[in-house]
C-alpha cells in the first residue's frame, strides 16, 4: 500500500529527528548529524556495552560536540544519549552491530548528560553521569516514548478501524448487487463510495496482510499487467467498470472483494497492530498520496485520484487524533500540521463540482500546484512523528 520512507536523524524544527547516515568502521549505523561538532574532551573513545557502557567520556565543554562510540559488546544495540536527571534524549545511534563504530554529532548545554546502552535482549544500562559545562545552547531534547505509552492510542485506534471495517462490508455488499443486476452506474456510485471508505482507514493496512493487496492492490509489477489473475479487488473492479467490461464479467471480482472484506473485518478484531508501524505510518500516508495519487498513477478510470487524496488526509486525521497526547507535548509543530490537513482539505474541496472532483487532467497548472505543494509541505511536516514516537527503551 505504502512505499518505504527514511528515517532521519538530526535536529529540526525543535526536535530530535533522525537522519539515516552511515558509520566509520565496520557496519553501517545511524549517526545524528547537527552540524561540524569537535571530538569530546576524552581522548578514548566511548565505549558501547552492558558493562562498560558511555566509558571513555570525560566533562567537556557546551557546544557542537562529536562522540566517538565502539561497540565493544557481543550483541547489537541502540545508543542513547540523554539528560542525565530526566531521561529525555538528546541523540540516538542506531543500529550499532557488535566491534561497529560510529559518532554522535551533537550540540550540547551545560548539564549532566547520560549515555544509554539499549543491547539486544537485554534491559537498558546506563552509563555514569557525564558534566558538561559552558554557555553555548544545546539541542532540544525530547521525552522518549514506551511501548507502553503507545498500548491505549492503538487500541482506541484499532476499535475505530474495526467499527469502519463492519461499515465497508455493507458497503462492498452494496457494490456486489450493483455489478450482480447490471446496473453500471449503481455500481460506479457505490465503488467510490467503497474504495473512498477503505482509503480514508488510515495506518492500520499493515496489520491486514495479504488482504491488503487482494483488497486495494495495482497490477504495477505483475507478469500480465491488469490481466494478471492475481489483479483484484477494488482496481480491478474500476478498470472493468470504466472501461465497458461486460457486467457478467466483473461478477466474480466483486463476489472475491465482498468476500476478502468480509473476512478481513471478521479476523480484524484479534489482529495485533504495532503501534511502530502506526506512528509510521502517519506521514506514509501522505507521502504515498503525493507519490501515487497526485501523479494519477493508481487511477485505472474513475478519474477519483483527488477524492482519494481527501481521504487519505482523513486517514491522517484519524491516526493523529489518537497519537495526539503524545505528540503535541514532543513536536512543537503539531498544531501547525493540524493546521496544514485543513488547509489541504480546504483546498481539495475548491475544486468540487456538483458534489464530485475532477479528474487530475481537468486541473490548471495552478490548481496542481497548489495541491501538490499542500501535500510536500505536509509530508515534510509529518517526517519526525515516527521518530519522535518510536517507542525506546531507555
Amino acid at each position: 500500500m505504502f512505499q518505504g520512507v527514511s528515517r532521519l536523524v538530526a535536529v529540526l524544527a525543535g526536535v530530535v529527528l533522525l537522519l539515516t547516515g552511515c558509520s566509520s568502521g565496520t557496519s553501517s549505523a545511524r549517526s545524528t548529524h547537527v552540524s561540524a561538532g569537535r571530538r569530546s574532551s576524552s581522548s578514548r573513545t566511548v565505549q558501547v556495552s552492558l558493562s562498560h557502557c558511555g566509558e571513555g567520556w570525560s566533562p567537556s565543554q557546551a557546544g557542537p560536540t562529536l562522540l566517538h562510540v565502539r561497540n565493544t559488546d557481543t550483541r547489537a544495540g541502540e545508543v542513547y544519549l540523554t539528560r542525565a536527571r530526566t531521561d529525555q534524549v538528546v541523540a540516538v545511534l542506531d543500529p550499532l552491530g557488535p566491534g561497529a563504530e560510529g559518532d554522535m554529532s551533537v550540540a550540547l548545554g551545560s548539564g549532566s548528560y547520560t549515555v544509554v546502552c539499549s543491547m539486544e535482549d537485554a534491559d537498558p544500562v546506563r552509563g555514569p553521569p557525564t558534566t558538561v559545562t559552558g554557555t553555548a545552547a544545546g539541542s532540544p531534547a525530547v521525552a522518549a516514548v514506551t511501548q507502553t505509552d503507545l498500548i491505549a492510542p492503538t487500541k482506541r485506534y484499532h476499535d475505530i478501524v474495526a467499527g469502519r471495517l463492519r461499515t465497508l462490508v455493507g458497503q462492498t455488499r452494496t457494490l456486489d448487487h450493483d455489478i450482480t443486476t447490471g446496473n453500471r452506474a449503481a455500481a460506479q456510485r457505490d465503488w467510490l463510495t467503497a474504495h473512498l471508505a477503505y482509503e480514508s482507514l488510515g495506518a492500520a493496512y499493515g496489520a491486514f496482510g495479504d488482504a491488503d493487496g487482494a483488497i486495494n492492490g495495482r497490477p504495477d509489477g505483475l507478469p500480465q499487467g491488469i490481466s494478471d489473475p492475481d489483479f483484484t479487488g477494488f482496481h480491478r473492479i474500476e478498470q472493468l467498470l470504466w472501461h465497458n467490461g461486460a457486467m457478467p464479467s466483473i461478477g466474480p471480482f466483486s463476489h472475491r472483494l465482498l468476500g476478502d472484506v468480509t473476512t478481513l473485518s471478521s479476523s480484524f478484531g484479534t489482529a495485533q497492530i504495532d503501534p511502530h508501524e502506526t506512528v509510521i505510518r502517519a506521514h506514509e500516508i501522505t507521502e504515498n498520496t503525493l507519490q501515487v495519487e497526485l501523479t494519477g498513477s493508481s487511477d485505472l478510470g474513475s478519474g477519483s485520484s483527488l477524492a482519494t487524496a481527501d481521504a487519505n488526509l482523513t486517514g491522517t486525521q484519524l491516526v493523529l487524533g489518537q497519537l495526539d497526547g503524545l505528540l503535541r507535548p514532543r513536536y512543537p509543530s503539531t498544531s501547525l500540521v493540524s493546521a496544514r490537513i485543513v488547509r489541504a482539505q480546504k483546498d481539495l474541496r475548491a475544486l468540487l463540482r456538483g458534489g464530485r472532483y475532477p479528474s487530475l487532467g481537468r486541473l490548471t497548472r495552478p490548481q496542481r500546484e497548489r495541491i501538490n505543494g499542500d501535500f510536500a509541505e505536509l509530508t515534510e511536516l509529518l517526517a519526525p512523528v515516527a521518530t519522535i514516537l518510536e517507542p525506546r527503551r531507555v
